[in-house]
């Protein structure tokens, strides 16, 4: 299996991480700003780690939705798809921890 860093950008990794482990969503913005992640259910979360960026370059986005591993819910909401969840599970976490 691939390492996560020959498949995806540094920037599409950690926008993909922050999605699934922090349970963040993007919004779709015009084509020349970055898109900004909001977290998803309760507003008094207690993680404390911070998001590796927000918000996420526009190419990072169109990187992971190419790849399958985001997909809009809405017209300009974008969630973590199936795809996505199940690579991040067993290629990415295995190699960050």
């Amino acid at each position: 299996m691939e390492a996560p860093e020959s498949t995806l950008s540094v920037n599409a990794q950690h926008a993909l991480q922050d999605m699934v482990d922090l349970q963040m969503y993007l919004v779709a913005q015009s084509q020349r700003t970055p898109w900004p992640l909001f977290r998803r259910g309760a507003k008094g979360t207690r993680e404390t780690r911070r998001p590796h960026n927000n918000p996420v370059e526009r190419s990072a986005v169109k990187e992971l939705i190419d790849l399958g591993f985001i997909e809009r819910t809405s017209a300009r909401t974008l969630v973590v798809s199936q795809s996505g969840s199940q690579f991040y599970e067993s290629v990415m976490k295995p190699h960050f921890t």
